[in-house]
């Protein structure tokens, strides 16, 4: 028995309403159906209801059932639908009741009330106006959402939901604050008026609450109407003016809007994913679909669509109402008396697939009559927004379909769900493009044999001629596969020898990593490279003439795998998923883009969203960027995962489980069977059983416990007898690798290291590899090696019948830079592979130590160096950090909404706010206590180190250049003043000074110079001992154009300076005394002239003059030193740990161990710098302490005296200052970019203070942002914490280059303690000549040279790529040449700053070794 509400229950639920705020609150998941068996039921009949309609209408056409009477032949539907005035609809009392007191059309029957309110609701809603209007809003938008759409897509929630939407807001006129709440208002009317016929209470409690807030949204909109702040020449702006004009009354225009939202949004929600449900399901729909949108034919597509429609319309049919007795089909054997008051329903579905009218109904015919179809009805009440319902579905599929092979997702996420009679979600899957796709990557090892007796160094003189970086016939070729990251050739001996010949043995190592499968990374070196390989390769290896490359290289690729089952190796990829193609297409979007975010728009009130609309408009204007609006998915941007799923996948294994179960199994029955034996009894048996198996799993884990802690001792003893070295390499090796080094942005690094002998090293690499390959693909982020984010792809291989491990690696950045990375971030996993190889610094335990003893280390890892004869790159101008950050440019292009706009402008100059995890912050908030510091032998070292002379203000530099063939006599004497002079200890002079220091050849030259000499010389790093006018070194410090070594004044090859005196006095009459007696004291000891000579002064800020009334605060303290750019110096320094100024009460965080800046003592990881050593029988004094080589207390040796302890490298740099240019380029860019902002904020201060991090009384930017006077000097602050966007001190600022402090990463008290390896101590003065010139002697203290001075040099202060930031370098002292950048973030954009000059010039400088007092007097002792 069927009974409807129609009208009885109507009007009993309207007499029983209550008032609005009585109703439960809003949820429209309340109409979600409960699931259980009659669900199951109702879907089966009414999800697809053709299979019963088809029977009822070959053998019962018009059932009745109780109250209800159902048509479904065509003829009888069409006649329901036609005598609308007896066949009356029944939505009209609730559409009444929700619009507070007017009726709408759907409603209504024909007669004055019904045309009085079409007629201007077709004047409102003009059905011709449909196509100009309407489809570029849908199409906008329903691209725009699948453009940023990914493989999983909902697209009934994510599209089919939104787009009718964003219609009400743009065409209808609405305002539309939440476009889902909106559009479920709009599902609660549409259910009580069409989807309820049962008066469900739920259903009418929800259409209340939407009902009240619909109108007053209508209420809004007609309000921003009148206030002109609405879109103008909508239809609700017509019935605003026809309002006004009496034609309708207010609430006829809240009917009007209700039924046509009501009527519009949810009824296209549910065709559109019905018309969608039809198609995926039927191939021929989809394959009409899509020649209709390929051949960009509307007609055809609109067709398609209302085709799909028939098989699943909106409903089964309307509801209608019998007015009287009625009868149908009258003079057929179908007629039938319909009686008054019964609810009618014209099965408008079952029409549609009438035999009798349709022919082959059950077929998919695009091609079908118009007059078939009844999909919005028939007679006077079909659809008044059809028109709007047709083109927003076909463009919203037109969207849908332009993607490759749209398909549902597989299982229950595929099938369409409902929520009442609305589809809630479908997903479906489609292919992505080429450059919006993650891509399988390859890093392929090709093994070559070559050629008994074939010369290697012949060999590899070929091979060196494809070039580093590759020439350009190899460049083409390799550019020209579209597929090739990286490529590298190298040639390795392999330690054996052909007999008859004598000459080493060989192989020629292919390294190359591209986008495909092993098969087309080959298929494509061998095709476009093929030809020039080949002579080379003929040549070298066993290669029959015209043999086919591409076969012979898959044979010969090696499977590098950590399985124990496979050839040893491991393959990393920074970039994984992006291929070739993307990442060069992303870096020219980010390079276009860049261009137009640094073009101010101060009249935009939009700020960052209207930078971000700019940019998408002048793409779209491009033409060539429509990829850069679709969505992309990245590993990159995935989180990083955990140790459980390392654990997880490495016991879910297949080889691994089944071998573990196996063991279980047979040790457990063992176990029941010759330990506890049967029982009897099931329970007994099955606790017997119980027991046996964890007794097992107890047994084995304690067996593997114990092998693996045998295995580890074995591992230690081995570990503890072998020998190492720490020599630096051959200076001719190291030029020979420095020459290929450091010539864009990338570098790349082959090493050959010898393995030692034994299965257990085997087998300890084999679990390094693993242990490092399962961290990398379950623990780490995507593309990072722990934290490390600079490695392109990287590879280990032990080739295969030899003892030699390799290693190839593409990283970006410097090879210092790239080391210490690994030292700091990732030791555990260096010294897990390379501790089984010969040489290696001792490790512990496998896994620790090792390559945590940085400098050993990086002299191990330099002699396992060799020269990278070939190496080729894509994109040779990008490193990781760069990729990533173009990457999520392209996505904030393609999806970031107004409130995210903010976050993407900060990838131009600046970065996203940092999003800390709560672990992270505990993490940092825990106290790292530093070890005890060790007492400084303070009278053995240089005053220097102490305090940087600051009372004295005037000083004198001198530097000499020391002969051959000096006598040992004046040679003793010479040094014996300077002993004398030189001042050591920690008491600061208070009347004068002097420091010394001494290059390689002063060394030599000064009593180093054979036997003791050449041993302890031979310990110092290559970086002293080639010295800082070598060409490689001067290309790490950037010494280019004016200020490369050929023009320098002092200190390069041409004049160069073998030790320096530096004088400091109190005045300058007792300067010059002094300088005078060290200059005679030179000469008598065979020294000439100071080869060059430079007066020093402290600069210091004039101070006003004091007032009559003696303000003390005027005149008693001492001015403050300055540089001649006018900013306080010396501020920024760091405090050593075990001196009076850290007991004074230094902040944690500035203070450093006294190893980074002295030998003999501990650095910051507890270990001793490697320091030139002496044989204690080249000692018999024993005037040099003993040696301290290891990390613990044990950490001395007889056998070698230190001659480097209580020293310290000096480096010396003499840097012109250009003061007029650099206020005259302030004063510019000031004037220039006011204009451009409209911002008088912008002043030359400003600009300069930006530039270098602080205003010029030295205040920081971070505590003083605006520059408010009369504020001390600070330098206690943390950029990662108080400024991590740089929108105060800008990320590329002189100090914030030369001391990132924690601003690289969100580890704050990690990168603290990082930074603090590269901290230097400046003692420097400022200098002025007489001819005018004005400038800095920069002096700095350290224990190693290129982690330190360097590092700072080449990874920060010089780095186009610091931060992030574009091809800029440091705006104060970097080589800018005239084409330099400066960003300066700000909030809603950037300040950048072009053709910037460089302000300093380097005319002059050197290493030198500033020894402690014993070493002074050791050298005596040679003499």
């Amino acid at each position: 028995m069927i009974k409807t509400k129609y009208f009885d229950g109507v009007r009993k639920a309207q007499a029983e309403q209550g008032p609005v705020s009585a109703m439960p609150p809003f949820d429209i998941g309340r109409l979600r159906s409960k699931g259980g068996i009659k669900e199951w039921v109702k879907g089966l009949f009414f999800e697809d209801a053709r299979w019963w309609l088809k029977i009822v209408r070959r053998w019962w056409p018009t059932p009745r059932l109780g109250k209800f009477v159902l048509v479904t032949r065509d003829a009888d539907v069409r006649e329901v639908l036609e005598r609308e005035s007896e066949f009356i609809t029944p939505y009209g009392l609730e559409m009444t009741e929700m619009a507070g007191g007017a009726n709408f059309v759907l409603g209504m029957q024909d007669g004055p009330d019904y045309r009085k309110l079409k007629k201007p609701l077709l004047s409102a809603f003009p059905p011709d106006e449909v196509e100009a209007r309407v489809r570029p809003i849908a199409a906008r938008h329903a691209r725009e959402i699948m453009d940023r759409a990914s493989p999983g897509f909902d697209s009934i929630a994510g599209l089919m939901k939104v787009v009718p939407a964003r219609i009400c807001r743009e065409y209808f006129g609405m305002i539309v604050d939440d476009e889902t709440e909106f559009t479920d208002w709009s599902i609660a009317l549409s259910s009580i008026f069409f989807s309820d016929p049962t008066a469900d209470k739920a259903t009418r409690e929800l259409a209340i609450v939407a009902a009240d807030r619909m109108v007053k949204a209508v209420d809004r909109s007609i309000a921003a109407i009148r206030e002109g702040s609405a879109l103008p020449d909508t239809p609700l702006a017509r019935m605003v003016a026809m309002m006004d004009k009496g034609v309708l009354t207010l609430t006829e225009v809240h009917s009007v809007m209700l039924g046509m939202i009501s009527g519009f949004a949810p009824t296209n929600l549910l065709a559109g994913g019905n018309c969608l449900d039809v198609i995926l399901s039927k191939p021929e729909a989809q394959q009409a679909v899509r020649v209709a949108i390929g051949a960009d034919d509307t007609e055809a597509l609109d067709k398609a669509v209302m085709e799909a429609m028939r098989f699943k319309p909106i409903w089964i049919g309307p509801w209608r109402y019998a007015s009287a007795d009625l009868r149908i089909a009258a003079g057929t054997k179908r007629e039938k008396l319909i009686p008054q008051g019964m609810t009618v329903m014209p099965a408008t579905l079952s029409a549609m697939f009438d035999p009798d009218v349709v022919e082959r109904p059950d077929e998919f015919d695009p091609e079908r009559p118009r007059k078939t179809y009844m999909v919005y009805g028939h007679g006077i009440h079909v659809c008044i927004g059809a028109e709007v319902a047709r083109v927003q579905i076909g463009e919203c599929l037109r969207a849908i379909f332009a993607k490759k092979d749209v398909r549902r997702m597989p299982g229950r996420a595929g099938k369409m769900t409902r929520l009442g009679a609305f589809p809630e979600h479908l997903m479906i899957d489609f292919e992505r493009e080429p450059l919006e796709r993650i891509t399988t990557q390859s890093l392929v090892t090709v093994v070559l044999p070559i050629k008994k007796g074939v010369d290697l160094e012949a060999i590899r003189d070929r091979v060196a001629e494809l070039g580093n970086p590759a020439g350009a016939a190899m460049q083409a070729a390799l550019d020209a596969t579209g597929i090739i990251h990286f490529a590298s050739i190298a040639v390795v001996e392999t330690a054996k020898a052909d007999p008859p010949t004598g000459a080493s043995e060989g192989m020629i190592v292919l390294e190359f990593s591209g986008d495909g499968d092993n098969r087309q990374v080959i298929s494509a070196l061998a095709h476009h490279a093929g030809p020039i390989l080949r002579p080379v390769l003929e040549q070298a290896c066993y290669i029959p003439p015209g043999g086919d490359l591409e076969e012979l290289f898959l044979e010969k690729s090696i499977e590098i795998s950590p399985s124990f089952g496979s050839t040893a190796g491991l393959v990393f990829a920074g970039t994984p998923g992006h291929s070739v193609q993307r990442i060069r297409a992303e870096a020219q979007l980010a390079d276009l883009v860049h261009g137009i975010v640094e073009t101010p728009h101060p009249a935009d009130p939009r700020g960052a969203a209207g930078a971000l609309a700019e940019a998408r408009k002048k793409l779209k204007e491009e033409g060539n960027y429509d990829w850069a609006f679709r969505s992309a998915d990245s590993l990159l941007e995935r989180p990083p995962g955990s140790a459980w799923r390392a654990i997880q996948a490495t016991l879910g294994s297949p080889v691994f489980a089944a071998v573990l179960i196996g063991l279980v199994a047979v040790f457990t029955w063992l176990t029941y069977w010759y330990v506890f034996g049967p029982a009897p009894g099931f329970l007994r048996n099955l606790l017997v059983g119980g027991t046996s198996l964890l007794l097992t799993l107890l047994g084995l884990s304690l067996l593997a416990l114990a092998v693996f802690g045998v295995a580890l001792l074995a591992l230690q003893r081995l570990e503890n007898r072998d020998k190492r070295s720490v020599e630096s390499i051959p200076l001719a090796e190291l030029a020979d690798i420095q020459k290929r080094e450091d010539r864009g942005a990338q570098n790349h690094l082959t090493a050959v290291s010898v393995m030692k002998a034994g299965t257990l090293r085997r087998l300890a690499l084999r679990l390094a590899f693993y242990v490092i390959s399962i961290a990398a693909q379950k623990v780490f982020r995507p593309g990072y090696l722990g934290t490390i984010n600079t490695i392109h792809f990287a590879r280990w291989i032990l080739l295969p019948g030899t003892d030699r491990l390799m290693f190839f690696s593409n990283y970006g950045g410097s090879w210092e830079s790239y080391l210490e990375d690994f030292i700091t971030k990732a030791s555990e996993g260096l010294t897990g592979v390379w501790s089984n190889t010969e040489g290696f610094p001792r490790a512990k335990w496998l896994f620790f130590d090792g390559a945590r003893d940085g400098d050993r280390f990086k002299r191990w890892a330099r002699r396992q160096q060799v020269p990278t004869l070939f190496w080729y790159s894509a994109y040779p101008d990008l490193n990781t950090q760069r990729i990533r950050i173009n990457s999520r440019i392209r996505r904030g292009i393609c999806r970031a909404s107004d409130g995210e706009a903010r976050d993407w402008l900060s990838l131009f100059g600046s970065r996203p706010r940092p999003r800390i995890s709560q672990e992270l912050v505990n993490a940092d908030a825990k106290p790292v206590l530093p070890p005890p510091p060790e007492p400084l032998e303070s009278g053995e070292i240089q005053s220097i180190f102490f305090n940087a002379f600051g009372a004295l203000d005037y000083g004198h530099l001198m530097a000499f250049a020391v002969p051959d063939g000096l006598r040992r006599d004046a040679r003793r004497r010479w040094l014996e003043f300077l002993t004398a002079q030189t001042s050591f200890g920690d008491p600061i002079p208070r009347v004068s000074a002097m420091t010394i220091g001494f290059g390689p050849d002063g060394l030599r030259r000064l009593g180093l110079d054979a036997g003791a000499g050449e041993e302890a010389l031979r310990r110092f790093p290559n970086a002293f001992l080639q010295g800082m006018g070598h060409p490689e070194r001067s290309r790490i410090l950037d010494d280019v154009g004016e200020s490369q070594p050929a023009k320098w004044r002092w200190g390069a090859s041409q004049n160069p300076a073998d030790m320096i005196v530096v004088c400091y006095a109190k005045d300058k009459k007792l300067l010059a005394t002094n300088v005078a007696e060290v200059k005679k004291r030179a000469k008598s000891a065979g020294l000439s002239p100071p080869v060059y000579e430079l007066p020093l002064e402290t600069k210091r800020r004039e101070q006003p003059k004091a007032r009559e009334d003696g303000d003390a605060k005027s005149g008693s303290r001492r001015p403050q030193a300055i540089e001649h750019f006018g900013f306080a110096d010396g501020i920024s320094q760091p405090a050593v740990r075990g001196t009076a100024r850290v007991n004074a009460g230094a902040p944690d965080a500035n203070v450093v161990a006294a190893g980074e800046f002295l030998f003999g003592y501990r650095d910051e990881h507890g270990y001793y710098p490697v320091s030139p050593a002496v044989k204690a029988g080249h000692d018999p004094s024993g005037i040099l302490p003993t040696l301290r080589f290891r990390r613990g207390a044990d950490g001395t040796t007889d056998a070698l005296h230190d001659f480097g302890r209580n020293g310290s490298f000096l480096v010396v740099r003499q840097f012109e200052q250009h003061v007029d240019d650099f206020a005259a380029y302030c004063s510019f860019a000031a004037r220039t970019k006011a204009k451009e902002h409209d911002d008088p904020s912008i002043t030359p201060d400003w600009i300069a203070a930006k530039m270098m991090g602080r205003w010029q009384d030295g205040s920081s930017l971070v505590r003083n942002p605006e520059g408010r006077p009369d504020r001390p000097a600070d330098n206690a602050f943390s950029y990662g914490v108080e400024d991590p966007q740089g929108l105060r001190c800008p990320f590329g600022a002189h100090i914030r280059r030369s001391n990132p402090r924690d601003s690289l990463g969100d580890d704050h008290a990690a990168q603290v303690r990082i930074g603090k390896r590269h901290r230097i101590l400046r003692v420097g003065r400022t200098y002025e000549t007489g001819k005018g010139e004005k400038g800095l002697l920069f002096m700095c203290l350290n224990a190693d040279i290129e982690r330190q001075y360097e590092f700072m040099q080449q990874t920060w202060v010089s780095a186009p790529s610091f931060h992030g930031l574009p091809r800029e370098k440091d705006p104060a002292i970097g080589a800018n040449e005239g084409k330099g950048r400066f960003t300066i973030p700000r909030w809603e954009g950037s300040v950048v700053l072009k053709e910037m000059p460089s302000f300093v010039t380097t005319r002059g400088g050197g290493y030198f070794f500033m020894p402690g007092r014993s070493a002074l007097r050791y050298m005596i002792s040679r003499l």
